[in-house]
């Protein structure tokens, strides 16, 4: 299914990248055109998408985003959440998402 988007967005002057990696993931499209940017995430168009299937893209937009700004300006982000206290289910949702968290003590003793 990817090939039938790559296919249209081409016809419409798109400039396509297909299943490429950029940084941990591999993104099922990359579409440029001028200074628009769109990280596609392609599923089965026979039923509706879920919510797994949201979250894939997200994290697809995500690391794509931090690559370019990482390989490409020189840049690294990182999202920070500041707390007094994290719970185990979210202490592991954080590792899945790549948010560092922190109390505001130990915030303040790493900006030091």
């Amino acid at each position: 299914m990817e090939e039938k988007v790559a296919e249209i967005a081409k016809n419409y002057g798109w400039n396509v990248e297909l299943r490429k990696r950029h940084g941990n993931r591999i993104q099922d499209l990359i579409l440029r055109r001028g200074g628009l940017v769109l990280v596609v995430q392609v599923k089965d168009l026979s039923s509706p998408a879920g919510p797994r299937a949201v979250s894939q893209t997200k994290k697809d937009f995500d690391e794509y985003v931090r690559h370019i700004l990482r390989e490409k300006l020189g840049i690294t982000v990182i999202p920070v959440l500041v707390s007094n206290g994290i719970s185990d289910r979210a202490r592991k949702r954080a590792l899945s998402y790549g948010v560092r968290y922190y109390t505001l003590s130990e915030l303040e003793n790493m900006l030091k």
